[in-house]
């Protein structure tokens, strides 16, 4: 989902790129993935996988997947680069301690976020049923 910079601190930008590199090394401080790195998890061990290639442009390394994904297909799962992104611990988008912040991979973040996620799904759904609601009366 796209980021809406308008939420966010004027400094964002600069903020989230000091987290992720100087202080968590272009690396997730959850699990450990590098920036750009390409994964997967192998469906029938459950291990994680790298694939031995790693880019700074995002561009390359999901290229590189993709060509991994099209190549061999062996039903092992599919491989992605990893995308280190910075989260507010607390939710609060104006809390921007750095006690506050963490630079997670897509893994980590989604699964920080998930209830929210979750929260966001039904209100989605129930808006659209009181919509239809509104239409018949």
């Amino acid at each position: 989902m796209p980021i809406d910079y308008k939420e966010y601190h004027p400094d964002w930008k600069a903020i989230r790129l000091r987290i992720r590199t100087e202080r968590a090394k272009n690396k997730c401080e959850w699990c450990g993935e590098f920036n750009g790195e390409v994964v997967r998890v192998n469906v029938v061990t459950k291990v994680r996988e790298r694939a031995g290639f790693m880019s700074s442009t995002h561009s390359e390394a999901l290229n590189y997947a993709r060509a991994l994904n099209d190549s061999a297909d062996d039903g092992l799962g599919r491989w992605w680069p990893v995308v280190l992104t910075v989260a507010h611990i607390d939710r609060d988008k104006n809390n921007n301690d750095d006690t506050n912040l963490a630079a997670l991979c897509q893994k980590c973040h989604l699964n920080h976020d998930r209830h929210q996620h979750a929260e966001n799904r039904r209100n989605g759904r129930n808006w659209k049923r009181d919509q239809t609601k509104l239409e018949l009366l």
